[in-house]
């Protein structure tokens, strides 16, 4: 197998990537500090890119990489890459959750002392040959209030800190548990109650729609006259322009900030008052922290080159290492039911309910679900599928209007003690499949429709629903012969207070239009459908 080859885009250390290029399974080339002209025209030859924060990873430059496969980010932020983007073409992100964890707790420490005992101001005068002491007198941590917005990995790690300052600790963290702020000593309160009632405030939280300007001209004043606010988290969480107002005012005491909405700043105008002290980015800048996430984010593309999963992928549910042989043939089944209903339906997909019933309800069935819809839409012909994979799969099918219920059943349906049974419905009709896995390899079609079977998911598939009256199979068969098609497999269902049926033959030989043409003209036949399942790829 050719080796994954990988492209770094920022700096990491040498000796990592050294160590790192000896693996048969990666090949790796540094380009730390390339140019966006020259990344855009070499993306394209790799399987994965490895970013820092200094790179952006747009739109723009996705649509060049025909290759790529993952998009690694040496740290915890990914907001310089355009995750939707890279979700549509299917393409994972991981990143390094907790790599530089106590290099970002510990600047932030350092920077709320800096900026409450003014030492970055009393260093610039003694460097100017000042003896000024008067003018910087600070204040202490020691048994402060300090409201903690995001009590993440690195939020929990500060208020440990802080608890030997005697801090009286406010949390702000809606996904938080009770208990588990009690055992970090932290109070969770509503963010008025954490704004009101702060000495200092420090923000700990990702950048999403959510936080964007979280602390703003509206939140700032509701803040104590003369608080601290510290940001070594995302440039953007606090409206520059509305702290730089609340700095004068003197609502806001100083701030400290290591990110910046712009970097480095376009407007410098906060950067130069007196009462704020910055650093360009240096939360994650330690030795040891650069070496940590440097070797996990190689560690975990050389395991997806080996294993194809993905640990830390932050747009694409990962699975367990340790249940993949578990859930694998449940995403093989899944799959050929999509592609079932891709190649036999009429009009446009609009809902799917899918529904899991059985053994395979103590696996996650979220990945499961979209190993179905990407056979669904990848054998549908229309535009725009050409990158449709388990990554991005549920994301076009619902930008495309289709909803996606998914529920799992308790009480089984039938006899299989696992089963897949999912409804498409389009504008002109509900397709009703249902699956199940008796072997690792071995896939079954159980329900078609209202027919109960029992056909196998594999090769070359007929479906030809007719009359339930003697001597249909017979003539298919005479066709099937004539033109040296071989028949491996039958399936027959039948609703006998209907008269109807279902004949599901698994053939071997080439179905042209014409033989399908002369099947449809059999008496009593009603309808001819064609499945071609494919092996995964």
């Amino acid at each position: 197998m050719a080796p994954f080859r990988v492209l770094i885009a920022d700096n990491l250390p040498p000796e990592v990537l050294e160590r790192y290029n000896q693996l048969e399974e990666l090949e790796i080339r540094d380009r730390s500090g390339i140019s966006v002209d020259e990344l855009a025209r070499e993306i394209g030859e790799y399987d994965a890119l490895v970013v820092r924060s200094r790179t952006r990873v747009t739109a723009d430059m996705l649509q060049k990489a025909r290759r790529l496969q993952l998009i690694g980010r040496a740290g915890a932020g990914v907001d310089n890459i355009d995750i939707h983007e890279a979700t549509k073409r299917g393409i994972i992100v991981m990143n390094t959750p907790g790599g530089n964890t106590i290099a970002a707790t510990e600047h932030t420490i350092g920077m709320m002392i800096a900026a409450l005992r003014n030492i970055p101001q009393a260093y610039q005068a003694l460097k100017q040959h000042r003896w000024d002491r008067k003018s910087f007198t600070g204040r202490e941590l020691y048994q402060k209030t300090v409201g903690i917005i995001g009590l993440g990995k690195i939020g929990r790690e500060v208020a440990r800190r802080l608890s030997a300052f005697e801090c009286r600790l406010l949390g702000y963290d809606p996904l938080l548990t009770p208990e588990l702020a009690d055992r970090l000593g932290v109070r969770l309160v509503p963010l008025d109650t954490l704004l009101k009632e702060s000495d200092i405030i420090t923000l700990h939280t990702p950048k999403i729609p959510e936080t964007i300007n979280l602390l703003n001209k509206n939140t700032l004043r509701q803040c104590k006259p003369g608080v601290v606010i510290v940001n070594c988290a995302r440039g953007g969480l606090v409206n520059e322009s509305d702290l730089l107002e609340a700095l004068e005012s003197g609502q806001v005491a100083c701030a400290a900030f290591d990110v910046f909405e712009e970097e480095p700043p376009e407007n410098w105008a906060l950067v130069d008052h007196p009462r704020f002290i910055g650093t360009p980015h240096l939360g994650a800048s330690t030795q040891e922290a650069q070496q940590k996430v440097a070797e996990q984010i190689l560690e975990q593309i050389a395991h997806f080159a080996r294993t194809r999963v993905a640990k830390n992928a932050v747009n694409f549910l990962s699975v367990d290492e340790n249940l993949l042989p578990l859930i694998r043939p449940y995403f093989e089944l899944a799959r050929r039911l999509g592609h079932v209903f891709s190649q036999i339906k009429s009009g446009r997909l609009s809902e799917v309910n899918i529904r899991f019933y059985g053994e395979i309800l103590d696996l996650p069935v979220d990945p499961i679900a979209a190993y179905l819809m990407m056979g669904a839409l990848q054998g549908s012909g229309e535009p725009g599928v050409e990158f449709i994979n388990p990554v991005n799969a549920m994301t076009v099918a619902r930008e495309r209007g289709i909803e996606i219920e998914i529920t799992k059943k308790d009480h089984p349906l039938t006899s299989h003690t696992n089963l897949i049974a999912c409804d498409f419905i389009t504008g002109q009709e509900t397709i009703h499949l249902a699956g199940t896995v008796y072997a690792r390899n071995i896939f079954r079609l159980v329900e078609y429709g209202d027919y109960i079977v029992d056909a196998d998911l594999s090769g070359i598939m007929i479906l030809i629903e007719n009359e339930d009256v003697p001597g249909i199979i017979g003539q298919v068969g005479t066709i099937l012969a004539s033109e040296n098609i071989n028949i491996s497999h039958l399936s027959s269902g039948r609703i006998k207070a209907l008269k109807k049926a279902v004949n599901i033959f698994n053939v071997e030989g080439v179905v042209s239009p014409q033989i399908v043409q002369q099947l449809q003209k059999v008496r009593g036949i009603h309808r001819v459908r064609v499945v071609t399942q494919e092996d995964a790829g």
